[in-house]
């Protein structure tokens, strides 16, 4: 089932192998105000960020412990 005419193009060029020209703003950055993730990462491993001790939320932290009795 053909949905469309198949047209016919002239000879297209090749795609080019080469990666395409950057944006125009990409000029203006600052490579080192804001370093890639790759720049980030080389530094520690995987595992590291895994196994650091994050803080519980709230909820699982269990109820508060009742107030002390004041008249004893």
């Amino acid at each position: 089932m053909r949905l469309g005419k198949k047209r016919l193009t002239a000879a297209t060029p090749p795609p080019q192998a080469s990666t395409p020209p950057k944006p125009a703003w990409q000029e203006h950055l600052d490579p080192q105000e804001r370093p890639n993730r790759e720049l980030r990462a080389k530094d520690h491993s995987p595992l590291e960020s895994v196994l650091e001790p994050v803080p519980m939320p709230r909820w699982l932290r269990g109820r508060r412990r009742a107030p002390r009795d004041k008249l004893s």
